[in-house]
C-alpha cells in the first residue's frame, strides 16, 4: 500500500478510475477547460461521446493539392498564409473526415475574427519547428502547382506552333507569335487552336507569316462568335 492508499483510502481509487476512462475514451465524459486554456483531452467531443478523430497529413495535402494550395473561401495562398483544412459539414453536427467534407482554407478564415490567435498562445520549439515544417511544405506544394501550370502552358504552345511551322520547337518562333498562341490557348482551349492552326496551314501550306496572320485571323473569329453567344 503507497501514501496515497493510506491516507486518502478510496479517493486515490476513485482518481485513477477517472483517468482510466479518460484514457481508454468512455461515452460521455466531458472535462471543462478554461477560456483560452487548451484542454489536455483535446479532441474529445463530448456531445458526440467520442474522440474525434485527426485529419492525417497525407490526407491534409491531398485536399491543398485538389484545391491547388489556395484557400477556397479568400483566394490566400503561401507564402503569406498558413493553410488549413476545414470542415464543410461540422464535425460537431456528425461531419466526417471524407475529402468530399474537407477544403482548403487559410489560418484567418479558418479561426476566424473571434478565435484566439495561435501567436497569442506560447508554442513550445518542437510546436515552432513543425509549424515551419509546415508551411515549406505548403510552399513547396503551391509552387509545384504553378510549375506544372507553366510547364502545361508551354507544352500547349509548342504543339500549335508545330502545326503552323513545323520545326518551331527547334528553331524557335517570334515572341510576339508565342504571345498571341499563348492567349489564343488560354481564350479557347489548346484544342480549338491547334484546329484552327490546321485550317490556316491547309489554306496556305508554306507556312510564314501569311499562314501565321490567317491562323490569328480564325482564332479572333471563335473569341467573337463565342463572346456573342455568351
Amino acid at each position: 500500500m503507497n501514501y496515497y492508499e493510506r491516507h486518502l483510502g478510496d479517493f486515490a481509487k476513485d482518481t485513477a478510475h477517472l483517468f482510466s476512462m479518460t484514457a481508454t475514451g468512455a461515452p460521455g465524459l466531458r472535462i471543462p477547460s478554461r477560456a483560452g486554456t487548451p484542454s489536455p483531452f483535446h479532441g474529445w467531443d463530448g456531445r458526440l461521446g467520442m474522440k474525434r478523430k485527426a485529419i492525417s497529413k497525407r490526407l491534409r495535402f491531398e485536399v491543398f493539392k485538389r484545391d491547388s494550395f489556395v484557400c477556397q473561401y479568400c483566394g490566400a495562398h503561401p507564402p503569406g498564409v498558413m493553410l488549413h483544412v476545414d470542415h464543410i459539414h461540422p464535425v460537431a453536427d456528425g461531419g466526417g473526415n471524407e475529402i468530399d467534407n474537407l477544403i482548403t482554407s487559410c489560418e484567418a478564415c479558418n479561426l476566424g475574427k473571434g478565435a484566439v490567435s495561435l501567436t497569442s498562445i506560447p508554442m513550445s520549439l518542437a510546436e515552432k519547428a513543425a509549424r515551419v515544417a509546415e508551411q515549406e511544405a505548403q510552399i513547396l506544394g503551391y509552387q509545384a502547382v504553378l510549375e506544372a501550370k507553366l510547364d502545361r502552358v508551354d507544352e500547349e504552345l509548342w504543339r500549335v506552333a508545330e502545326v503552323i511551322e513545323p520545326g518551331s520547337g527547334e528553331k524557335g518562333m517570334l515572341r510576339d507569335w508565342t504571345s498571341s498562341i499563348k492567349k489564343f490557348n488560354e481564350a479557347l482551349g489548346v484544342h480549338s487552336v491547334i484546329e484552327c492552326a490546321e485550317i490556316a496551314r491547309t489554306k496556305y501550306p508554306y507556312g510564314g507569316k501569311r499562314t501565321f496572320l490567317y491562323f490569328c485571323g480564325i482564332c479572333w473569329n471563335r473569341i467573337r462568335s463565342e463572346s456573342a453567344d455568351a
